[in-house]
């Protein structure tokens, strides 16, 4: 296939509960090694340590291969460091002699829970593979809890160029939840997380919500998290937080939102803005395109009379329904406040 092929196209292969004693391995691993393969992934062998030796010997042959992933294989720490070190490592080590090579998935490879060292084997592994591209990394289904959260919050915090990372359907509770939210507050590089069918609930989830969307002021909600989306319930509204591809544009959305659905009887709060330096007022002006987004969702609204305990009022429906006409009425509003209290001082 390869040969026929050419330069033209790349394998990704898919070994899916399928059993492969280490004999069947000694008859794949020539192919392996040889073809032209991108990416493989295995699923629910039950011989991980013949696994390990096979993916070993490959990764150091095969110098296409550029990501890895397993599911329902109960590796231990020493099949993996074989892995990492002897393959991953090593290869990545040589820079532009080789393609960049990750480690993308492990999920439901550990029972209960991944033991520090390990973990943070397999974070390292990331942080190698991460230089070139967008990284994704699959560790849901392996019953992680507190001990594991503090190793990927101070993973997390490092912010490295990891873009995706799921810790679904392990055992993340609200205190563990803080946690990864206080890591984000240092975190500009990852886009999505997934936490769906942990055992995060209100609290939690509340954690998260004041990381990307602090409340307590504008300095604050500037201050919060703009680039991550997290994922803890389906139909959450509050992945509608940090949905935009511009992150500028997310950040922005937060401010207006404030400056408009705080100000009781006023369309625009200015009392905010107070201490803001005066030759910043004009790039606010010109943001009212991005804050003001008529895209915006009401959900949004409703996470913000969340956050702050407020109860729906009109004049936040009136925000909510204003369409094309938001960011002129945000201009003209901010005008207003300004210049006629000076016309008749």
């Amino acid at each position: 296939w390869s040969e026929y092929h050419a330069d033209e196209i790349s394998l990704k292969v898919f070994v899916c509960f399928i059993e492969i004693p280490k004999a069947v391995l000694d008859v794949l691993r020539p192919a392996f090694e040889q073809s032209r393969i991108e990416s493989f992934f295995f699923r629910g062998s039950r011989h991980p340590g013949d696994m390990a030796d096979f993916v070993t010997s490959v990764l150091q042959t095969n110098l296409y291969i550029t990501t890895v992933g397993f599911a329902g294989i109960a590796f231990v720490h020493e099949d993996l460091e074989a892995i990492y070190h002897r393959a991953i490592k090593s290869r990545n080590a040589a820079g532009q002699i080789t393609k960049i090579l990750q480690l993308q998935q492990l999920s439901g490879c550990f029972q209960d829970g991944i033991e520090t060292e390990t973990l943070e084997m397999i974070l390292a592994s990331v942080s190698t593979a991460a230089a070139s591209k967008e990284v994704t990394l699959y560790l849901d289904k392996n019953g992680m809890s507190s001990r594991e959260a503090v190793v990927i919050a101070e993973f997390l915090s490092s912010n490295p160029t990891l873009t995706a990372l799921n810790l679904s359907d392990n055992r993340f509770d609200n205190a563990d939840a803080a946690v990864l939210a206080n890591s984000l507050s240092s975190n500009t590089n990852l886009r999505e997380l997934y936490l769906e069918n942990d055992e995060i609930k209100k609290n939690g989830r509340f954690a998260f919500l004041h990381a990307m969307f602090d409340v307590s002021s504008l300095a604050s909600c500037a201050a919060s998290n703009h680039t991550c989306r997290v994922w803890i319930l389906q139909e959450d509204p509050s992945a509608l937080i940090n949905n935009r591809e511009l992150i500028s544009m997310n950040k922005w959305e937060k401010i207006f939102a404030m400056l408009a659905l705080s100000g009781g009887d006023s369309f625009i709060n200015t009392s905010l803005l107070e201490g803001v330096p005066a030759h910043l007022i004009p790039m606010l002006l010109n943001k009212a395109d991005f804050g003001a987004n008529e895209e915006d969702d009401p959900r949004v609204t409703d996470l913000y009379l969340e956050l702050t305990n407020i109860i729906r009022s009109k004049k936040h429906d009136v925000w909510d329904n204003l369409g094309k006409t938001k960011p002129i009425n945000c201009m003209y509003e901010l005008m207003r406040c300004w210049v006629v209290p000076l016309i008749f001082a």
